[in-house]
């Protein structure tokens, strides 16, 4: 019996760090409602510094608008991919205790996606600038409540 219970606690304390470090590999999430929504947050942030480092230069409006389109149905699907439980290594649990104004934030990304998606149609690179920054700053506001950075 002594030794079962030492080989149990053992093989948690070994499951552990391996169960932490799997948690950043592709494939290897909590679940897969979590790896979706963390592949959808990465491919936001490489359409935001896409529209930055990329297609503000070029003046590639066409491919800033479909980033943006991308973003704007991220933002309204955001709260769907953080049902109850559904904790994960980056989300800090308050999302759960403030599931309102979780959603109030992805709201107002997804606003501003939008709002970036109808000033690309414009074709003038100030105001897709300034729009696109707007769009960053609800990002940064939801990690600034919401995200554990490791």
């Amino acid at each position: 019996m002594r030794k079962s219970i030492f080989s149990l606690v053992l093989s948690a304390a070994l499951a552990i760090p391996a169960t932490a470090a799997m948690a950043h590999e592709p494939g290897t999430y909590e679940s897969p409602i979590v790896e979706q929504r963390v592949k959808r947050f990465k491919q936001s942030g490489g359409d935001i510094q896409a529209i930055f480092k990329k297609h503000l230069a070029a003046k590639n409006y066409v491919a800033i608008e479909q980033a943006a389109l991308r973003m704007v149905a991220w933002g309204r699907q955001m709260p769907d991919a953080f049902p109850e439980g559904s904790n994960s290594v980056g989300a800090d649990p308050s999302i759960w205790e403030n599931f309102s104004d979780f959603k109030n934030k992805s709201d107002a990304f997804a606003n501003a996606a939008m709002r970036l998606k109808a000033v690309a149609g414009s074709r003038q690179a100030d105001p897709v600038k300034a729009a696109a920054q707007a769009l960053g700053a609800t990002c940064k506001s939801c990690h600034q409540s919401y995200r554990i950075k490791h």
